[in-house]
């Protein structure tokens, strides 16, 4: 909801009108990436649209010393921040502003990338590779490879922006916004890099809408549009026209986030499963002090714990999943990976290292026998 404030700045300094900042403002808020956050896992990316349109307004003002502080702001949220507060810079190149309008959020933006993605991640990751990194593994091994491959391969990249799913990405993402007229603006160039990432990344959670990725898109989109108004707006009043009536482009902006809603409001997921009773007590069946890999739904329900993980690790990391001491496996569950199949489930029941200790509406709960586990060699994901 803060994210109103500087959302609402901005339409005002646009349009020096406090109803369309108002529509308009709202209409932010109620864009599915942002509105769905109030329903969504709490995750840090969350909280970046209250910086990251500060920086936009002290931009747009031209109030360096408040720009520069915003931006440092923003780059601390996640390591993709910095790459946006870099777009500034080419932003003010093509305005031809000022070199410290250029040179400063570019310096910025890619010292605390570089600070982030090649010291501190490794460092706290003890050398192992970077998460992110693997989802662009069918583009090339390691980033030097991955440009290499955007000229000598373009078809890895090619095939991964022109297909359905990335067609469909977009056109939910740009339809609530007036499809393509954010594009129109220099604004949007600060949603590139996000924007290329979650396209060409192998992990499709990327480009689901009500989830956390889409933040730096749609914010920046969302203030390109505001601003690509503007420039119609002006250019009818420079040729004598009416005036664009920007509050009733506002309570438009409302009406068609409004749209939009089942983009990331479902009922059917706020409904108690039917078989509730039985995963209470599966997750009884795990004694509070040993390890658990459980499905993606049922994480949350064991976070403190000292070792727990989703069932993804089975197949990405099989000797890390080996360690844990209880396995709870959903069968009904169909909404998220990976599903339960025979040969998932064969996995733990044909094999003599595990035992079945619940079996109730096709949810079952395993206890790894032997030895407790060695986690010294090992860390999670």
């Amino acid at each position: 909801g803060l994210a109103a404030i500087p959302m609402y700045l901005i339409v005002r300094w646009a349009f020096q009108n406090e109803w369309a900042a108002v529509f308009f403002s709202t209409a932010f808020l109620l864009l599915p990436p942002v509105i769905s956050q109030h329903v969504n896992q709490v995750e840090e990316p969350s909280f970046l649209p209250v910086f990251l349109l500060y920086v936009f307004l002290f931009f747009l003002q031209r109030r360096f010393g408040a720009f520069l502080l915003m931006a440092l702001v923003s780059c601390l949220n996640r390591e993709n921040a910095p790459l946006a507060v870099a777009m500034f810079g080419v932003w003010a190149l093509f305005e031809k502003r000022d070199w410290k309008w250029v040179v400063a959020p570019i310096a910025l933006g890619a010292l605390y990338f570089g600070l982030v993605t090649f010291w501190a991640i490794p460092y706290f990751r003890e050398g192992q590779p970077w998460k992110v990194s693997q989802q662009f593994g069918h583009l090339g091994a390691g980033p030097a490879e991955i440009v290499t491959n955007f000229f000598r391969k373009p078809e890895l990249a090619l095939n991964q922006i022109f297909n359905f799913d990335t067609g469909q990405y977009l056109t939910l993402l740009l339809q609530p916004m007036g499809w393509l007229l954010p594009l129109t603006h220099f604004a949007a160039m600060v949603a590139l890099p996000d924007l290329a990432a979650n396209i060409l990344s192998s992990n499709n959670a990327l480009r689901f809408i009500p989830w956390h990725y889409n933040l730096i898109t749609s914010s920046s989109l969302f203030v390109a549009l505001v601003l690509s108004l503007r420039k119609v707006d002006a250019m009818l009043q420079n040729r004598g026209k009416q005036k664009v009536g920007v509050a009733l482009i506002g309570g438009g902006a409302v009406a068609l986030a409004l749209a939009h809603w089942p983009l990331w409001f479902q009922p059917q997921f706020y409904q108690k499963l039917p078989y509730h009773d039985t995963l209470v007590r599966a997750l009884a069946a795990v004694p509070p002090n040993k390890s658990v890999m459980t499905p993606v739904r049922l994480t949350g329900h064991v976070a403190r714990r000292e070792s727990f993980s989703a069932l993804g690790i089975v197949e990405r990391r099989p000797k890390y999943a080996a360690l844990f001491e209880y396995v709870v496996l959903d069968a009904n569950d169909r909404r998220y990976l990976p599903v339960v199949t025979p040969e998932l489930f064969g996995k733990f029941y044909k094999n003599p290292s595990y035992q079945l200790v619940f079996a109730e509406n096709n949810v079952f709960v395993f206890r790894r026998v032997g030895d407790a586990p060695d986690w010294s060699y090992f860390r999670p994901e």
